[in-house]
């Protein structure tokens, strides 16, 4: 099962993937994220956090999940301890992470992630910072700030590049089936088949 969290100013999603043990996964736990992480420590057994990306509006709910193992790319596990690379310092603040503080697993492109039952699988998906990634399972897809409905992330903070990040679309599109729903790091969720057809930043790129 998948569950939608929208948090903090900046509207961030994060979802929760559990299975029929109430064990669950965090994708990318956010700011304002005290609520949800109540809930899931009362409803759920909390096995693992995935980060699509180290943008503080992704990473800022780790605080509650200290003993948690963090799943992300080596190219955005600086970005998390840096308080400009992480945007902290857009709202003020400084990054309340620093290295060795948190059990950090590397994800690297065409891993397969052996979580809570499922066989979770990585997608290298530079452009909106350079360690951006994208996880599926089943038919399911999490694009974080890289693909979105009718739309794609910035490209124009530190360590993003607007020509990867068109390489990164087109190579989404040919990874996955058009039925593949996907959860973004921001706005609605959609499906491959969807963005394929109405995206303009997808059908401008992709044949």
């Amino acid at each position: 099962m998948i569950e939608s969290r929208n948090t903090g100013a900046f509207f961030t999603n994060s979802y929760i993937i559990s299975n029929d043990k109430n064990e669950c996964i965090i994708v990318d736990p956010g700011f304002s994220y005290k609520d949800v992480a109540n809930y899931i420590k009362k409803t759920y057994i909390p096995k693992a956090i995935l980060l699509t990306h180290g943008h503080a509006d992704h990473i800022d709910g780790i605080q509650y999940f200290m003993d948690l193992p963090i799943y992300v790319h080596r190219l955005d596990e600086e970005i998390m301890f840096d308080s400009h690379l992480s945007v902290y310092d857009m709202v003020g603040r400084i990054s309340p992470f620093s290295s060795g503080m948190l059990d950090i697993r590397y994800v690297n492109d065409g891993d397969v992630l052996k979580l809570i039952g499922y066989d979770i699988k990585v997608l290298h998906t530079p452009g909106h910072t350079n360690g951006s990634v994208c996880y599926s399972y089943e038919d399911n897809v999490f694009t974080g700030d890289t693909l979105f409905h009718m739309s794609m992330g910035r490209c124009d903070f530190d360590t993003g590049d607007l020509s990867k990040m068109m390489k990164s679309l087109i190579k989404i599109m040919k990874t996955y089936p058009d039925d593949y729903k996907i959860y973004p790091g921001h706005m609605d969720i959609s499906t491959i088949g969807y963005e394929r057809k109405f995206n303009p930043y997808v059908t401008d790129i992709v044949e």
